[in-house]
């Protein structure tokens, strides 16, 4: 089961959610908050395994409240759930850690999908947040990698292992190796992460 907090400065919405969500038998709802500094204190106090954050909200927002938890080295996974489906806040969002982001105009069962994502150890990221960034990033990325790297790319963020990519391509678990460690070399990363990040970043995802 998933204890989650649920974070959001609009009573009505909050509310709302938090009755849909305890009708969720895989879920427990540990509390509440109003404002970024009561998101704050409750995680710390409460210890959910997933904060569920708006963006926008009064004394600290969301990207501040994400900050102080990275800086802090605390375990919550961060999911956001705002209305800002704009490029600049989802690159932020990601760029900062967050683990999952889901728009409010999107379905329930797309937020159900997040939390189940994110509990799992996955980054996840909605098809409407994905589509904000634009096919300009899928563009910017296939100018440096090959259509085989992007597609390793994708899967990779995906969460599958090089077996398992290896079977879906029909190569070899060695080949996949190989590819992973181009991709790493190019982009000049050192992590797995680094590799989710930058798939999510450019819109590889579909």
């Amino acid at each position: 089961m998933s204890r989650v907090i649920v974070a959001d400065d609009h009573k009505i919405f909050r509310e709302g959610l938090v009755e849909l969500l305890s009708g969720e038998r895989s879920i427990e709802v540990a509390g509440t908050a109003s404002d970024g500094a009561d998101a704050l204190s409750k995680t710390n106090a409460l210890a959910p395994e997933i904060l569920i954050l708006d963006i926008s909200m009064p004394i600290l927002d969301g990207f501040e409240v994400t900050k102080a938890l990275r800086q802090r080295g605390t375990d919550v996974k961060i999911l956001m759930l705002s209305m800002h489906n704009d490029p600049v806040s989802v690159k932020k969002a990601m760029n900062m850690g967050v683990d999952g982001y889901v728009l409010k105009e999107e379905a329930f069962e797309t937020l159900i999908t997040a939390i189940e994502q994110v509990s799992q150890g996955n980054r996840f990221i909605s098809k409407g947040a994905r589509a904000s960034l634009g096919s300009k990033h899928v563009e910017e990325a296939g100018s440096v990698l090959s259509p085989r790297e992007l597609e390793i790319v994708k899967y990779v963020a995906e969460g599958l292992t090089n077996k398992e990519i290896a079977a879906k391509l029909g190569i070899s678990v060695k080949t996949v190796e190989t590819h992973r460690q181009r991709v790493m070399e190019k982009l000049g990363f050192h992590k797995a992460a680094e590799l989710v990040r930058y798939a999510f970043e450019n819109g590889i995802l579909d």
